[in-house]
């Protein structure tokens, strides 16, 4: 019976030895530089982003096959994913129109915002190594005038290399993209 606490102790040594250290991710806004210098914000915008439930989760969840995925307990995002796609999204479109300022949920958000930006990613799919990429829908509520843009597509980042800050890199790349398309889509100040 002497035995049995040793054995407990070398069993409670060998997991602490054995368990990997966490790694955390972010996005990143893209372009790294604005494309001009930044003027007064002549329209103010709200945002809203949702995402699929499957991977809006801490850990990195990565596509295994057509219908499978594999969640990784020690590779995890560095805050809520759908929060990290919020804010990069926002400085995203920002970086691109000068004349916009954009609310993210949880931020002081105008009362009357002039824009209205409502983004669904209704599937995002990363492959380490390989891609990422996310199928979008959007809607681009300008209240001054009344009108609104309604668009999809699906946003594509080929992986330079096997790591898993590269899926990270993948999916901003992604949001970036996206940023493109609704920066050319928002309406522009009078």
């Amino acid at each position: 019976m002497k035995s049995l606490p040793i054995i407990c102790s070398l069993a409670l040594l060998i997991g602490c030895v054995a368990s990997r250290p966490d790694h955390f991710y972010v996005l990143s806004s893209e372009p790294a530089e604005p494309h001009g210098a930044r003027s007064v914000p002549a329209i103010q915008a709200t945002l809203r982003v949702t995402l699929p439930s499957v991977v809006d989760r801490p850990e990195l969840t990565l596509a295994s096959s057509r219908d499978g995925v594999i969640i990784l307990e020690h590779e995890r995002w560095a805050a809520p994913l759908a929060d990290l796609v919020s804010q990069t999204l926002a400085r995203d479109i920002e970086r691109r129109r000068g004349d916009l300022l954009i609310a993210v949920p949880g931020a002081n958000r105008p009362p009357d915002p002039a824009v209205k930006i409502a983004v669904d990613l209704v599937q995002v799919r990363l492959r380490r190594g390989e891609r990422a990429s996310i199928e979008t829908q959007w809607r681009v509520f300008d209240a001054r005038k009344g009108k609104e843009v309604v668009g999809s597509d699906v946003f594509v980042s080929a992986a330079k290399s096997d790591e898993y800050a590269d899926v990270a890199r993948g999916l901003s790349e992604c949001v970036s993209l996206l940023a493109e398309r609704l920066a050319a889509q928002m309406p522009q100040s009078e």
